[in-house]
């Protein structure tokens, strides 16, 4: 009588604590490389849209400048141009008095009213004064200009390293005019890294 073989299934085995705790690191090491690559992708992203942002409101800050000294010296009505006092030129664009920070100041009347302007760079800012009152604006020649002014750009987070004018004098038969190039220069508040935009702008000679 022939013997009858009987075969067993082996019992799979399981994962071994040290296999468990190895699969584990792996996983640990993997989960964590990407959420590094997470978190630098969304801190590099929040730092552009600020470096954006400040490029943007440096831009906007020149542009208002450039077209307000367009207006610079015009008069309505009258046969001159119309000049803050003490200075000899349309665009006052000399060190502020008592300081070597650059001041730029100049005025024009639209015959409804007198306006006066004024940009100056101090304590780390891009300041900008204006008056309609027509008592202050007499008052505001260049011994006063560049006083009082507001910040033009948002200083809890833009910090402005320097701003500057470069003048030339433009001449011809008929009139002298001036080209002015606004320089400046930007950073984002706790960063070493600045940014640094220009402009430039032809005065009028309305005589």
């Amino acid at each position: 009588m022939g013997r009858t073989t009987m075969h067993y299934a082996h019992k799979p085995k399981g994962f071994s604590l040290v296999e468990l705790l190895i699969a584990s690191s792996i996983g640990l090491i993997a989960l964590s490389m990407v959420v590094s690559v997470f978190l630098q992708g969304n801190k590099f992203a929040a730092q552009r849209s600020l470096e954006l942002m400040l490029s943007q409101d440096m831009n906007d800050a020149l542009r208002m400048m450039k077209e307000d000294i367009l207006r610079a010296g015009f008069a309505s009505g009258a046969a001159s141009s119309f000049i803050i006092s003490g200075a000899d030129k349309v665009v006052y664009a000399k060190a502020k008095v008592g300081s070597d920070l650059d001041c730029l100041a100049f005025a024009y009347d639209d015959g409804t009213q007198k306006n006066y302007r004024s940009y100056y760079f101090e304590d780390n800012k891009l300041k900008h004064y204006a008056t309609t009152n027509p008592e202050v604006s007499l008052e505001l020649g260049v011994n006063r200009a560049c006083s009082y002014g507001q910040s033009m750009l948002h200083d809890k987070q833009i910090r402005v390293v320097d701003f500057h004018v470069v003048e030339s004098q433009l001449s011809s038969t008929s009139a002298t005019s001036h080209m002015l190039t606004l320089v400046l220069e930007a950073a984002l508040s706790g960063s070493s890294a600045s940014v640094t935009q220009s402009v430039t702008v032809k005065t009028r000679n309305w005589n």
